[in-house]
């Protein structure tokens, strides 16, 4: 069992009432998706001191999870293990980072430069895909994801974030949501993904910390785009960025897959704060084409995401070199 730090039931501040401004060399934004500051209250639950790492997820490979559709327990789910999913959300990604590269010249090598283009062969494709016109440009994207079954994260086989201690990427919202489900049938405590109010009571406490250490942020707790480190890290080796209750990790190295939902839009999120679990945010049954919120920030991302109450959000399907799950264990549950 991941060892687990009790975050106590109460009321915990959540959101923020001012804007988030965030920047790194070319690209800049603020967000109010956080907003209001208000209070939400929390039942009793563990959370994962660490995110799962790269030696736990092998233990979900080898006992054969991607073959057992018992874990894989939404109708999504199991399009998504069968490799029938169709990955339209993951094509519309693809055509906005084409439009952000065509409108900024220098993107694309910048953020070459900085390892943040992700996968294997994926600099090269890039390269190839922005010589394209549009029509081109569709037939080689229904070429590349063509639907097909996957039986490990996608970057397994990478020597830069494959050590047994790193958290493990690469994987989808479906896989974290098995891998909880599998988890469960391994112990008498219900495992899964935390509601994006537990992470955030998590990371910020009854003080409401702005960064998971404290107020100010700094570099050197926790691994962030500004700390340039440009991969991800053991967990926990980022000591002083530890919360006071004792949870490594929570802002830098990766984010954090969440059970929450932001909506089909990208830009507006259909599930604003105040936060309310009655609303529809929490089904696991959406679209494959809705957002769900990753906390925390990763190594790629400026300290802005890194804050404990921003909510950056991923389509389900997304893979990324900076995406990965923590976590939270709650109900005793009979086997």
């Amino acid at each position: 069992m991941p060892p687990l730090v009790e975050i106590p039931g109460g009321v915990y501040p959540i959101g923020d009432d001012e804007p988030i401004t965030w920047a790194i060399p070319g690209e800049s934004g603020t967000t109010t998706s956080h907003v209001p500051r208000h209070s939400v209250e929390v039942a009793t639950f563990w959370i994962g001191r660490f995110p799962v790492t790269n030696a736990e997820w092998a233990c979900f490979v080898a006992a054969g999870g991607y073959d057992d559709e018992r874990w894989w327990d939404t109708d999504d789910g199991r399009r998504w293990r069968r490799g029938e999913l169709a990955n339209e959300a993951a094509k519309d990604n693809n055509r906005q980072w084409r439009q952000r590269f065509q409108d900024d010249a220098g993107m694309f090598s910048r953020m070459a430069d900085e390892g943040r283009i992700p996968g294997e062969g994926a600099v090269e494709r890039w390269r190839h895909w922005l010589t394209l016109d549009d029509p081109a440009f569709e037939e080689a994207l229904s070429a590349h994801w063509t639907p097909r079954r996957q039986t490990e994260p996608v970057f397994w086989h990478d020597a830069r974030v494959n050590g047994s201690t790193q958290p493990v990427v690469g994987i989808s919202w479906y896989e974290a949501r098995a891998y909880g489900n599998w988890m469960t049938a391994q112990s008498t405590l219900r495992f899964r993904l935390p509601q994006e109010v537990e992470w955030e009571a998590a990371a910020r406490g009854r003080t409401g910390r702005r960064h998971a250490w404290g107020d100010s942020f700094d570099p050197l707790k926790g691994n962030a785009y500004e700390t340039q480190i440009r991969q991800t890290t053991p967990v926990g080796v980022f000591v002083e960025g530890d919360t006071h209750e004792g949870v490594s990790d929570l802002c830098g190295n990766v984010s954090e897959w969440t059970s929450s939902l932001w909506g089909v839009d990208e830009q507006e999120p259909e599930f604003r704060y105040p936060y309310d679990p009655t609303d529809g945010r929490e089904n696991p049954e959406a679209a494959s084409n809705a957002y769900r919120i990753a906390r925390g920030g990763s190594w790629a991302d400026p300290q802005s995401f890194a804050r404990t109450m921003s909510r950056p959000r991923e389509v389900p399907v997304n893979r990324s070199l900076g995406v990965g799950a923590r976590m939270v264990a709650s109900v005793l549950v009979s086997h």
